[in-house]
């Protein structure tokens, strides 16, 4: 399309903008001219006077929600203020709505920290109920992505009033997962020491699983000790469930890898006497695990942290197990063992 042909074309599209935006052909259309180094500035101008009045109907459509993104891109910081303007007292039902959630999405990453801020108020006392939405729990993971942290606080402090619930939570567990990644410790101590104090029932929920994990990742040392000890505690049932199994791991990973090492040095030394038991003890949780059907992942996993004398102690026993690991588990098991000793060569 020439210069000339997209001018016609605007001209005629304009006087029935909301119609336009609406369809899939206007709408890629409107796209095309908003992008940056395409459309001039006047098209841009144009496009926002006769969008404005119908901002939050063309947010929550499947076409126009498109439109509504690239004005909001390719907009000045006054068209921007505007936009927001239209859409204020909407915001708590844009943000829970299938198309309009990625208008607001795209909005918070492109506002200066004082206007995210201003967006976002109506949410205040909603956040659980955003959370819990399908399409809202994405609009509070971008707030914790890019708001500043002085000013996510009454996210945090809604999250941890309700952590057990949000934790096992299909959505909650993943806004948790972002403030543990993203926030201080400070910040999150309160949810942390609560996500701690239910740790052995999270640990075997499908989705608290991946909270108790990213504590374990993220955490303070002593943070993580707790954890480590609760695991511990019962190693071989957490190690046999299908969900919990994977943060048996994590813990073996949590005192293998990273700066906490030398804090959790006695921990390490702690989980591999649990594991390992006392020598030709036929019940210890290594020979409990090497052939159930998620605890050899557990074993599989324990082989590929062990290091020194755990390595050479682990080595020994399976190698005295060799009758036990005869099984298609059992040779997974073996397998990793080789493999691990033929890359230390």
């Amino acid at each position: 399309m020439t210069a000339d042909e997209a001018r016609t074309r605007l001209e005629e599209v304009v006087p029935r903008l909301y119609e336009s935006a609406t369809e899939q052909d206007g709408s890629r259309f409107l796209q095309w001219r908003l992008s940056e180094g395409i459309g001039e500035d006047w098209e841009r101008d144009r496009i926002y006077d006769a969008a404005l009045s119908s901002s939050a109907k063309l947010a929550c459509d499947v076409f126009g929600n498109f439109v509504m993104q690239k004005l909001f891109e390719r907009g000045t910081p006054d068209q921007r203020r505007c936009i927001v303007g239209k859409l204020q007292g909407e915001i708590y039902n844009l943000s829970t709505h299938k198309y309009a959630c990625r208008v607001m999405q795209r909005m918070l990453e492109i506002l200066p920290h004082e206007e995210q801020v201003n967006l976002v108020s109506e949410l205040e006392g909603k956040v659980l109920d955003c959370v819990e939405n399908m399409h809202g729990n994405h609009v509070v993971q971008i707030m914790v992505k890019v708001m500043s942290l002085a000013h996510i606080d009454f996210i945090v402090n809604a999250v941890s009033t309700s952590s057990d619930r949000m934790a096992s939570h299909m959505y909650g567990c993943r806004v948790i997962q972002r403030l543990l990644e993203r926030c201080p410790s400070d910040q999150v101590a309160s949810l942390v020491g609560r996500v701690i104090q239910g740790a052995g029932r999270l640990a075997t929920d499908r989705h608290g699983n991946y909270v108790v994990q990213c504590v374990l990742e993220h955490g303070r040392p002593e943070e993580k000790r707790k954890i480590i000890d609760t695991i511990r505690s019962d190693l071989v049932y957490y190690s046999k469930n299908k969900v919990s199994s994977n943060v048996v791991e994590k813990c073996f990973a949590a005192v293998t890898i990273g700066d906490d090492v030398d804090f959790l040095s006695d921990e390490r030394q702690a989980l591999y006497r649990t594991f390992l038991g006392h020598p030709g003890d036929k019940g210890s949780p290594l020979n409990q695990l090497v052939n159930d059907k998620f605890g050899n992942y557990t074993v599989q996993s324990v082989i590929k942290h062990s290091r020194g004398s755990d390595r050479e102690v682990l080595k020994d026993r399976l190698n005295a197990m060799e009758p036990e690991l005869r099984t298609q588990t059992g040779k997974h098991i073996m397998n990793c063992l080789n493999k691990l000793e033929g890359s230390d060569d």
